[in-house]
């Protein structure tokens, strides 16, 4: 990666950051607060509940945006690696904070408004080439023999093979991605759409689905041939994976625990700050894989989240069961008043947390 392309990567992410980090605060301001005056006030009443989630919105966007500045600028032995993931994160900050943005810069009708619309696309296929480009150098390039198509590949699978490796290249993923805006653009001007409708095209759907199936690849591949330094970077993938499937695992036991008892729902949107949750932890971690020092082993922070979360979702089904096997007896009537199965079921999970622990550690391997 040239000087130039190096500075543009780390210019651009800066900027996207900062846009996004400003689109959530002027979105804020339209709908609660009415002080920054940098929008007109809509008439809107906002309830604190929906203030709550939106702020958790804007702390994951905020997250992002100083984990996206913080690899661009990182200049460790893993600069290359932190520049491409940067630009993912800092497009992400960019779009999760699209309300604002829009609310912010959006020009008045016309071709203006046109080009602001379409640009969406381009950012998020800036971070598309990001993601993609650093899982083909992360944690090291692959050689040219660790690349070559293992002996029992069908060769009718050879052209897949190619592409994927060719994909690999540095230059390949933002190549591909600007032939693939400019025939959408190109197209949907010619079928006489809006600019903005192309990232709505089955074609940009298809792009999506290819490009995390050879992210997936790229890391499955880096895996395989993984030295004792790489494992440990790759670990920070799966304590990233962990942290965002543990809180999807305890969702859905608060789901199920919730339907079958027919416990009133709490004020606060628990579930999208949930998900909010495990998407900062998520982040996080995927940042941990190029900045970390040493310091901090990634197997335990797997085990210990993979642990807590499984316990946790193990406890919620177990007082789901309980709940509705009081309902169906005697206790019907006293079990949904106090939740007397939630209380038995929690009893034994805290009685017996640490054998549980210990089973469900030895699934997560050492880094």
């Amino acid at each position: 990666m040239t000087p130039v392309v190096a500075t543009a990567i780390r210019v651009s992410v800066i900027l996207l950051a900062i846009a996004g980090t400003a689109g959530h605060v002027v979105y804020l301001d339209e709908l609660w607060w009415h002080k920054l005056g940098l929008t007109a006030t809509m008439a809107r009443s906002v309830t604190p509940a929906t203030l709550l989630l939106l702020t958790a919105h804007a702390i994951v966007t905020v997250v992002c945006a100083v984990l996206g500045v913080a690899l661009v600028l990182n200049e460790g032995q893993r600069a290359r690696a932190g520049r491409v993931l940067g630009a993912a994160f800092g497009a992400w900050s960019y779009l999760m904070a699209y309300s604002g943005v829009t609310m912010l810069f959006r020009p008045d009708p016309g071709l203006s408004r046109e080009i602001f619309e379409g640009h969406f696309l381009f950012v998020e296929v800036f971070g598309l080439a990001g993601l993609l480009h650093f899982t083909s150098v992360f944690p090291r390039p692959l050689s040219a023999e660790e690349l070559q198509p293992s002996e029992t590949l069908p060769p009718m699978l050879m052209p897949f093979h190619a592409a994927a490796v060719f994909m690999r290249r540095a230059g390949a993923p933002w190549f591909v991605g600007m032939a693939i805006l400019v025939a959408l653009w190109s197209w949907t001007a010619l079928s006489g759409g809006e600019i903005s409708d192309a990232g709505l095209s089955p074609i940009m759907d298809v792009v999506r689905f290819l490009s995390a199936g050879l992210v997936v690849m790229n890391l499955r591949r880096a895996w395989h041939v993984a030295t004792e330094g790489d494992r440990d970077q790759l670990m920070w993938l799966l304590a990233s994976l962990s942290i965002l499937l543990g809180c999807l695992a305890i969702l859905i036991g608060g789901n199920v625990l919730v339907a079958v008892t027919g416990f009133p729902e709490p004020n606060v949107s628990w579930r999208p700050i949930l998900l909010d949750v495990g998407l900062i932890g998520c982040l996080v971690a995927l940042a941990m894989s190029v900045l970390h020092h040493d310091s901090i082993d990634p197997a335990r922070v797997t085990r210990v989240v993979g642990s807590a979360a499984a316990i946790v979702t193990i406890g919620l089904f177990l007082s789901a069961g309980l709940e509705a096997f009081f309902a169906g007896g005697v206790l019907a009537a006293y079990s949904l008043r106090t939740g007397a199965g939630t209380a038995i079921s929690f009893a034994i999970v805290l009685s017996t947390y640490r054998g549980m622990l210990r089973l469900i550690g030895r699934w997560v391997p050492d880094s």
